[in-house]
């Protein structure tokens, strides 16, 4: 009995901390039951404990609730010590060199209140030719304009895209999606296909492939993707890409 109330607590206080993170902003005890499916006393008491060991932090102005400074300690150390080149292994330089195209892996960021973001925290070129400006790990771009981006996107919250809506979408390039209502539909056929396509949406003359991966519970964690010059990339059948893409995206899903 005991054992089986320790792991359901856990799984509890992991549900509220992943609710948190996937709405991206402050939310108050009604909200995360309503979102968790918890009743309003288990929710307050693991947010006692959560706050009590810096994982959570209560908004005195407001009294809502964020994810607390520890996770940002605990991330810093991860980065330093588990570098995503241990996680995707070989497999990504290879897909990578494969086709002679460059690399990326991007998660969400949910700093910004205005616009949707992400940061690249793996990226390996193999491109003979670098398009635009280079990218590095720890890059924060914006999601409209790139499939990395939009793949998340795809599977955000509503609440999210909400949020988002109440901002101009960013011109990048003469492609860029600037209509909302346009790239809702985009990410209503990204569901639909499985993957994501940019070409000279994010910078004229490049074309982006990438792919969802999702964390254990099947919520969008992060996307892959190859990336190179518009007219090399679809010398290659997408399909084949995707599917290399997919064996990546599953690797590090199972990891996450």
């Amino acid at each position: 009995m005991g054992a089986t109330n320790n792991i359901q607590s856990v799984d509890h206080a992991i549900d509220i901390v992943e609710f948190l993170y996937s709405i991206g902003r402050e939310a108050s005890i009604s909200e995360i039951g309503k979102g968790t499916g918890m009743f309003g006393s288990t929710v307050y008491r693991q947010l006692s404990t959560l706050k009590d060991r810096g994982y959570v932090y209560q908004n005195p102005q407001n009294s809502k609730y964020w994810l607390g400074l520890r996770f940002y300690t605990i991330g810093n150390m991860l980065r330093q010590n588990l570098p995503m080149s241990d996680i995707v292994g070989e497999e990504a330089e290879e897909v990578a060199r494969k086709y002679g195209q460059n690399i990326f892996i991007a998660v969400p960021d949910y700093s910004s209140e205005l616009y949707a973001q992400q940061i690249i925290i793996y990226c390996k070129y193999y491109s003979q030719v670098i398009i635009g400006k280079e990218i590095e790990v720890g890059s924060v771009l914006f999601s409209h304009g790139s499939a990395t981006g939009k793949c998340m996107m795809a599977y955000y919250t509503d609440d999210l895209i909400r949020k988002y809506r109440k901002s101009s979408l960013v011109k990048l390039t003469e492609k860029t999606i600037t209509d909302w209502d346009l790239l809702m539909a985009e990410l209503g056929s990204i569901r639909i296909r499985g993957y994501s396509l940019d070409s000279d949406e994010e910078e004229e003359g490049k074309t982006c492939i990438a792919v969802p991966i999702f964390d254990g519970a099947g919520n969008i964690a992060a996307s892959v993707s190859l990336s190179g010059q518009t007219k090399t990339m679809f010398e290659v059948p997408i399909n084949a890409i995707v599917r290399d893409l997919r064996e990546i995206a599953d690797q590090v899903g199972k990891k996450m």
